[in-house]
């Protein structure tokens, strides 16, 4: 089936939904044999009871094979098991629109959803779309296959489909009074205007040596000096609105074009080279990008050069850190008002790897394809020709990406939030080989507050209420459970086609040698908790229909890492049981 860049792009955000919908249990899924030959199909259809004889039926990939019971779907849905077509309400209705089949569904859902929220949701769903489609656009205007010795920042470029599982992965959402974004604005926003500013000390709040780092940066730049008891602030010209609607004395003091290229997350930005600053810049956005508001809160600004020392102190050497040397916020004692105007100075690490012969490649990058080419990256730069050769690197890959994070982890409760946008991995550029790796964006780690205590950490300088510490270990094992398990390590194998070819279990063997559950006892406790028979799956839909972010809703599923484990037929069993939400 040949599908045009706007199926394409429809179809990207609907498949996104349909498993989502399934993974929550918003309604109940079987797979059913195609009257047209052996194709199978994921029917989609109202929860047991329901008087709702409709149904939403999407093509599943050859090969792809779900676990059942009573021929109802229990294991995890990938978006990337399915494929067009699409037939909605038991009719021949082709259609791909994620508002269209999500207006088809919306009777089964077993919650009391008012229908503005729908309808909000529906909106949002066609903006990721629409979006899509001009990623897909700007893919097909630069098709070059990237290599080693592309720079770090065009690996930033290839993620063109966004979150690999959230059904507002391409979302783009300004909040007023910035302008709404459209789709013809992103590629301005991936080599934005910076406005240079000069706000009243007063109104912030520094943290480090934020004036001296960015010195140099403001002499080439050749940004106007201002007087002592002002500060010189770097920002996005798009967030400019949002800034003056709540700062009150802003002197825009220059913008400069063409100087800087956003990252994967568009709101941090690599300066060009010419400009020789070895830092990279974090700017507050306020737009809303997949579930979160992109502005930067005081906990973030000011916690991030404690948890830079820490990390710096107590991860293993070949796990590198983005050290966030300096920042900016404001000094509002309302910190929604504050997060509108932040800055955070972060190491690019380029000199460093350059020094050790390494390329800087953000790890999501590795699952990605080029435009128009059916071959990931990971198979390209490793020469993964075989189903062999791909197990021996993956199984390489996640050892080594094991070894740096779950140590930490074990021994200090420090959980880094390890998806495949907040880890980069360094390779070798003469032997191609996955050398070790390294961690940004600290907002999303977990840190157990006693355990670091034991070792002399003191957080007393922290403002209360941030979300990055815990007294409960389990919350921070679940989030490394969730970003580098079901996330980082799930993409991978399911772009390399190893999830049903021992990729679990590959996993699962690993885990057992890194964790050593027979030798180390803490490494028991964890390993214990990451093979539990279900694990908590984070559910993205029924958290922004209940308006809910940061209080995450979880729902129990069969563990994925017991896929090729003895212990499978145990997952389902526990999994029936436990058939409910926390």
């Amino acid at each position: 089936m040949i599908l045009t860049e706007r199926d394409k792009a429809l179809f990207e955000t609907t498949k996104r939904l349909l498993a989502q919908v399934v993974n929550e249990g918003l309604c109940d899924a079987t797979v059913e044999i195609c009257h047209l030959g052996e194709t199978r199909q994921l029917c989609l259809h109202p929860r047991s009871g329901s008087e709702d004889a409709s149904l939403v039926r999407v093509t599943l990939k050859p090969g792809i094979v779900l676990a059942t019971n009573d021929n109802h779907v229990i294991s995890i849905v990938r978006p990337e098991y399915l494929q067009p077509p699409i037939i909605a309400r038991n009719k021949d209705l082709y259609d791909r629109d994620p508002e269209v089949i999500l207006e088809c569904m919306k009777s089964w859902f077993i919650l009391d959803i008012s229908e503005n929220i729908i309808k909000e949701i529906g909106r949002e769903l066609r903006n990721c779309a629409d979006n899509q489609e001009k990623w897909l656009q700007i893919a097909r205007s630069s098709p070059k296959v990237l290599t080693l010795n592309d720079p770090s920042v065009s690996w930033e470029k290839t993620l063109i489909y966004g979150h690999p599982s959230h059904p507002y992965h391409r979302l783009c959402y300004a909040q007023p009074p910035l302008k709404p974004v459209h789709p013809e604005d992103i590629t301005s926003m991936l080599t934005p205007t910076l406005a240079f500013i000069s706000v009243p000390r007063k109104d912030l709040c520094v943290t480090g040596p934020f004036v001296q780092t960015l010195q140099p940066l403001l002499r080439r730049l050749e940004i106007p000096e201002t007087s002592s008891d002002r500060v010189v602030v770097p920002c996005l010209v798009q967030q400019l609105p949002s800034i003056n609607h709540r700062f009150m004395d802003v002197d825009v003091l220059r913008m400069v074009n063409d100087c800087a290229d956003a990252q994967v997350s568009l709101r941090t930005l690599t300066l060009r080279p010419e400009l020789n600053f070895g830092y990279h810049m974090k700017l507050s956005l306020a737009c809303q990008i997949t579930s979160a508001l992109r502005t930067i809160t005081p906990w973030t600004t000011q916690g991030g050069h404690m948890v830079t020392e820490i990390l710096e102190k107590f991860l293993p050497d070949d796990l590198w850190v983005f050290r966030e040397v300096a920042a900016v916020t404001g000094s509002q004692s309302d910190f929604d008002a504050a997060k509108h105007l932040s800055c955070i100075l972060r190491d690019s690490l380029e000199s460093r790897a350059e020094a050790n012969g390494e390329r800087l490649v953000v790890a999501a990058a590795l699952a990605q394809t080029p435009y128009s080419i059916d071959v990931t990256y990971a198979e390209l730069l490793f020469g993964l020709n075989s189903l062999s050769q791909k197990q021996e690197w993956f199984r390489n890959y996640i050892k080594c990406l094991f070894e740096l994070v779950l140590p930490p982890l074990v021994k200090y409760g420090i959980g880094l939030e390890a998806h495949g946008q907040n880890i980069v991995a360094r390779i070798c550029q003469q032997t191609n080989r996955v050398k070790g790796f390294a961690v940004r964006d600290f907002g999303g780690i977990r840190l157990h507050v006693p355990t670091l205590e034991r070792f002399s950490v003191d957080f007393s300088s922290l403002p209360p209420g941030g979300a990055i510490l815990t007294h409960d270990m389990h919350k921070v094992w679940s989030k490394v459970h969730h970003s580098l398990l079901q996330n980082h390590v799930g993409l991978l194998l399911t772009a390399l086609g190893l999830e049903r070819a021992t990729g679990w279990g590959i996993t699962l063997e690993t885990l057992e040698q890194v964790l050593d559950p027979d030798g180390d006892i803490h490494g028991k406790y964890l390993y214990e908790y990451f093979t539990q028979d279900t694990m908590p799956f984070k559910c993205f839909l029924r958290m922004r229909m209940e308006g809910k972010y940061r209080d995450y809703i979880e729902r129990q599923v069969p563990n994925v890492l017991l896929t090729d484990s003895p212990r499978w037929e145990s997952a389902i069993a526990a999994y029936q049981s436990s058939l409910q939400y926390t």
